[in-house]
């Protein structure tokens, strides 16, 4: 087994991928990312693609820094593991992830390198021996299999009534396709959060790669005012919630609440299995993510600093 380096003209994925393959995975995704994107295929013997993973590069103050692209909550690693008992499965996994930290200690000479792993990795053993810093983060999923009405039931108390309130007071939650008023709200958040934001790959995502094959949005009117939005893509089993904003001189307790909710509703409609609330690792947020009722589901993130 062995890594390659390859373009995104070259990546082909193999149907034995097909049922791992995230919107993250997406081509047209990654492709807005270049000339930064480097993407790895993950070989068997035979030559054959059986898994793959991508990172970003960047550099600020001299430093060279690899993470997953901006507004990917991971590095995208998937690969078919085709072993049979449960001895050779974990053995692969760590062959796998020694390549990995192989890959970066010896083809990559960055300073700072994040490799974020989805949930379903939960194996990080060869990154410790090798002195990587793991680190568990978290995030809430909440399962679509159930009716509306138990969705409604499992959210708290108090987001059942910001919702009830904001109907109440004629707040308006509607898909939306203009994306202009979309990234106006999600900057206005930023800026008030004082958080930088990438505004290339945001106009990227929102006027070059959003359509509703692989994303929607919900914005909450009063009146013909846009005061709050909802962001998210969607693969074939779930949907990720990316990015939100308000207007804080308009703001409506309920208005964001609203347009959550008509995501997961809209997310179901799709027919999709899990809505993934994408990262709670702040308290403010994660207790606002915890309150529509879904599981926290941990995943883990691997870091290395190097000096030379």
């Amino acid at each position: 087994m062995y890594l390659k380096p390859i373009t995104i003209n070259e990546l082909e994925y193999s149907a034995i991928l097909s049922n791992k393959l995230s919107v993250f995975h997406d081509i047209d995704f990654l492709n807005i990312y270049l000339p930064y994107i480097q993407i790895v295929g993950i070989y068997n013997e035979s030559n054959e693609i059986i898994g793959v993973f991508y990172y970003f590069k960047k550099t600020k103050y001299f430093l060279k820094y690899i993470i997953p692209p901006p507004f990917h909550p991971y590095n995208g690693l998937i690969f078919y593991n085709s072993a049979q008992k449960e001895e050779s499965r974990n053995s692969f996994i760590k062959e796998i992830q020694y390549l990995i930290h192989q890959y970066f200690t010896e083809k990559e000479h960055a300073h700072y390198i994040r490799f974020v792993l989805s949930p379903e990795h939960i194996d990080t053993q060869v990154f410790r021996w090798n002195n990587w810093k793991v680190k568990v983060n978290y995030t809430y999923q909440l399962s679509l299999r159930n009716s509306v009405d138990e969705l409604f039931d499992n959210l708290s108390s108090e987001k059942r009534k910001s919702i009830r309130r904001a109907e109440k007071d004629g707040i308006v939650s509607k898909e939306n396709e203009d994306y202009d008023t979309v990234k106006k709200l999600i900057l206005k958040t930023f800026g008030r959060q004082k958080k930088s934001v990438n505004d290339l790959y945001l106009h990227k995502i929102l006027k070059e790669w959003a359509n509703s094959s692989n994303s929607f949005a919900y914005t909450a009117y009063l009146g013909a005012q846009p005061i709050a939005t909802t962001f998210c893509v969607y693969d074939h089993s779930t949907a990720y919630y990316l990015l939100g904003g308000y207007d804080e001189q308009k703001a409506h307790h309920g208005a964001g609440v609203l347009c959550m909710w008509n995501s997961i509703l809209k997310s179901k409609e799709l027919g999709l299995n899990t809505f993934d609330f994408e990262g709670s690792m702040l308290p403010n947020v994660e207790r606002y993510f915890r309150d529509f009722g879904g599981k926290l589901i941990p995943y883990f993130v691997c870091e290395k600093w190097r000096l030379f």
